[in-house]
């Protein structure tokens, strides 16, 4: 049974997850969740003849029994010592972390071992939905005392489907403020921009000769360090109203070269990188790395990394007073800064201990373990109510801080939407494959999109059409 899904698409559209849905969906574990429940009454009045007897459903949490929870995380993100804090709070309940690794998420899932809660991005939910991998999570948080609907940024809907909610974000940024590095910007001779007034995106593309500084061939500053992929397309298209997408009406066709918002910005990219203003396959990065190390080194004027670069923003080569975050460029009639992947978890459909599972999502992602990120700088946090709790303590952090608040307020869209047929890699390998021949002349700009809409879109339908054997 398990043969018959693994395809070399499969393996595309998630290293073998798609292998294992149909396997959970007729093989996972019927789980009745125990929640406890008790009528109080706490009002009896009598007036006349009248009786009013007024009754109130109190839930109280099940009783802890011993279960362990397996959760595929970085250690980096899930300490020793807060795996301890929670054995400790929590117990009988037991964590373990096991390190993220596709490929064996889903030799696990295939073959029944335990795997609880799980790292991912809000990309890829929707796929996972349909693929039956995540476990609805709404009825939980209706009742969680810990994660509170009015207290759940709107960016947290990338882990909603169909008004369920299978998921939430750990932490997230909106994507695409710009870094500048004021010292560079002073040598090259150019003014800053005011940083609350997003410039257009065309604006910043004739900026880039001025700032970008080489000697020879070899670049010593990149004025634009962006590493421009499918992922600014996924904002240039939510900057329209209505919001666009790559993809048809019904999100089961990737759709490039017919679609007039998404070519355009195409075309202008990819312009963009032949003319070498943006790193590529024909313009390397300073550092041959990537557009965060060339910052960390002093190799770049500007960077698109958006908040969560602020835990790496301070360098030997980059003093703090020379640091400031600017809006994201403008594109289309609306200002938009969404958050394009959304970093957090899911439980499995598979788990055998759903409130044991739940308990640690609920305590990763709003109790000490996110407060604990939301006070490091790496990350904005998922919820409203500890976004004080952000580092505040020098001059660019407030600055940081204060242009976060302001994205968070005037973002029109705050994340933008993805098909559930496909997670980015599908998308993301042909775009590599065919983007470097294109730039350097091999073949056409049409033959490259032509190339990837015939990919992605097979890789597409053969999503559907498992979809419909699930």
């Amino acid at each position: 049974m398990l043969g018959k899904f693994v395809t070399r698409r499969t393996l595309i559209k998630g290293a073998g997850i798609s292998a294992v849905a149909a396997v959970l969906s007729a093989c996972a574990p019927k789980v009745v969740e125990k929640i406890v429940k008790e009528t109080v009454v706490v009002e009896k009045a009598v007036k006349e003849t009248v009786v009013v007897e007024k009754k109130v459903e109190v839930v109280k949490e099940a009783a802890r029994k011993p279960a362990e929870v397996i959760m595929m995380y970085n250690t980096g993100e899930l300490t020793d010592d807060q795996i301890s804090l929670f054995n400790s709070k929590y117990a009988p309940y037991k964590l373990t972390r096991i390190d993220p690794d596709t490929t064996k998420l889903a030799a696990m899932l295939a073959a029944g071992d335990p795997i609880d809660v799980v790292r991912t991005f809000g990309t890829f939910i929707p796929r996972y939905v349909i693929q039956r991998l995540c476990k609805d999570l709404t009825d939980y948080f209706a009742l969680s005392t810990v994660l509170k609907e009015d207290d759940i940024l709107p960016v947290n809907s990338t882990y909603v489907v169909n008004k369920r909610r299978y998921g939430m974000i750990k932490d997230w940024s909106p994507d695409f403020n710009i870094w500048a590095n004021k010292k560079l910007w002073r040598e090259a001779g150019v003014d800053m921009p005011e940083p609350t007034k997003p410039m257009p995106w065309p604006e910043w593309r004739a900026l880039s000769p001025k700032l970008t500084k080489k000697e020879g061939d070899r670049t010593l500053v990149m004025g634009t360090d962006f590493e421009v992929s499918m992922y600014h397309l996924m904002w240039l298209t939510s900057t329209f109203e209505p919001q666009a997408t790559l993809f048809n009406d019904d999100l089961t066709k990737l759709v490039l070269r017919d679609n007039p918002k998404t070519l355009e910005a195409i075309k202008f990219i990819f312009d963009w990188k032949k003319e070498k203003g943006l790193p590529s396959a024909i313009n390397p990065f300073p550092s041959e790395s990537w557009s965060g190390q060339d910052w960390v080194q002093g190799q770049a004027a500007a960077v698109s990394l958006g908040y969560w670069f602020s835990g790496m923003a301070v360098s030997e080569k980059v003093a703090e007073e020379d640091i400031v975050m600017l809006s994201t460029p403008q594109w289309g009639p609306n200002y938009t800064n969404p958050c394009i992947s959304g970093c957090g978890a899911f439980i499995t459909t598979a788990t055998r201990v759903p409130d044991a599972a739940w308990k640690v999502f609920e305590w990763f992602i709003g109790e000490e373990p996110a407060q604990d990120r939301a006070k490091s700088g790496w990350g904005v946090p998922a919820l409203k109510s500890m976004l004080p709790l952000m580092p505040v303590d020098k001059p660019w952090r407030r600055q940081a801080y204060d242009m976060v608040n302001l994205e968070i307020s005037r973002t029109k869209t705050a994340f933008a939407r993805w098909s559930p047929y496909l997670v980015p890699d599908t998308v993301l390998v042909p775009w590599s494959k065919y983007e470097e021949p294109a730039l350097k002349g091999e073949i056409t700009l049409d033959t490259m999109l032509t190339n990837i809409e015939a990919e992605v879109n097979e890789a597409m339908q053969e999503a559907i059409e498992e979809a419909k054997l699930l």
